[in-house]
């Protein structure tokens, strides 16, 4: 049974849920970054046109620079969980206008920073893979 202010139960057992599922799969990404990033680099060849290495290495780079932005949004995502904590216990006194902001604000760093990691992960997935493609076909 639930008061005249307070959603139904199932409704925060939904959004309970959102955030794990969405937690778990910041932390796959980033996993499947490093990962992706290790195992080009310890399977790396010499083999095919010289102009392909340095088409590898980039994507190596992006790789880890979308692994480097998981690390940074996974340590701002749980910043932003305490804050909105907070923000709204505050809501039982005084509410914290400049807390309020400032969530804002971060959750806008975070979505850019998201955008940049999944971009950076496609383009050097893409790089990788084009790369030893080319080196298949060469050799």
């Amino acid at each position: 049974m639930t008061t005249d202010n307070e959603p139904p139960k199932e409704i925060w057992e939904r959004k309970k849920l959102g955030i794990d599922l969405r937690q778990k799969f910041e932390l796959y990404f980033v996993s499947l970054a490093f990962t992706l990033v290790g195992l080009s680099v310890q399977t790396a060849t010499r083999s095919g046109p010289s102009w392909r290495l340095p088409i590898e290495i980039t994507g190596w780079v992006l790789l880890l620079v979308a692994g480097l932005v998981g690390l940074w949004r996974i340590s701002k995502l749980w910043q932003r969980e305490v804050g909105v904590a907070e923000y709204h216990e505050s809501l039982w006194s005084t509410p914290n206008r400049a807390l309020k902001t400032e969530l804002e604000k971060l959750e806008k760093k975070i979505r850019i920073f998201g955008t940049a990691q999944y971009g950076t992960f496609l383009l050097g997935f893409v790089l990788v893979v084009v790369s030893r493609a080319v080196a298949l076909l060469c050799s």
